[in-house]
């Protein structure tokens, strides 16, 4: 029978060959300088609304819609973050996100920039309010129903008016 300081070592040495065996997941982020006034003066009070709906469904590859529609649960945050130069770069770099591999991320400063609601329905629906005309980027996580894991639903939406309430359908089709 080994002793157990045998043990101890033998496992120590697994440790630091498994930590090894890992690859670092490469983190990118926008070059472009985040800009404070700019992301302050399109979150500042206006008019208009985003109403909307957040869900994901399945679809073939044809098209064909394969599975159910799965809709953000209530209480879920809805993330809206103002369209900046910044925010445009970090979603080109996010389309070159691989798994396990490299991912992209934005700083700190720019993710205190943005605005969250929360789902109010069971059909996913959420609003956001006061809101000038411009481009915006919302971002929300609609999990599985059985509670693990989930996709990420987003995309852009253009207020073009004051006083608009513009209806949108955040989802994700696989």
């Amino acid at each position: 029978m080994k002793s157990k300081v045998e043990i101890l070592i033998f496992l120590s040495l697994f440790n630091i060959l498994i930590c090894k065996a890992q690859k670092k997941v490469e983190i990118m982020q926008p070059k472009v300088e985040f800009d404070i006034k700019l992301a302050t003066d399109m979150l500042n009070d206006g008019n208009a609304n985003i109403k909307g709906v957040a869900y994901y469904e399945g679809r073939s590859p044809i098209g064909i819609k394969s599975s159910e529609t799965i809709y953000a649960r209530m209480g879920e945050k809805v993330f809206l973050y103002p369209l900046t130069p910044y925010i445009e770069e970090y979603l080109q770099l996010k389309k070159k996100n691989k798994e396990g591999k490299r991912i992209a991320t934005i700083s700190p400063l720019a993710n205190c920039y943005r605005i969250e609601s929360k789902v109010y329905t069971t059909n996913g629906e959420f609003i956001f309010t006061g809101l000038k005309p411009g481009k915006y980027y919302l971002e929300v996580m609609v999990l599985f129903p059985s509670g693990t894991g989930g996709r990420e639903a987003s995309g852009i939406v253009e207020i073009e008016a004051e006083n608009e309430t513009v209806e949108y359908k955040l989802k994700y089709i696989f």
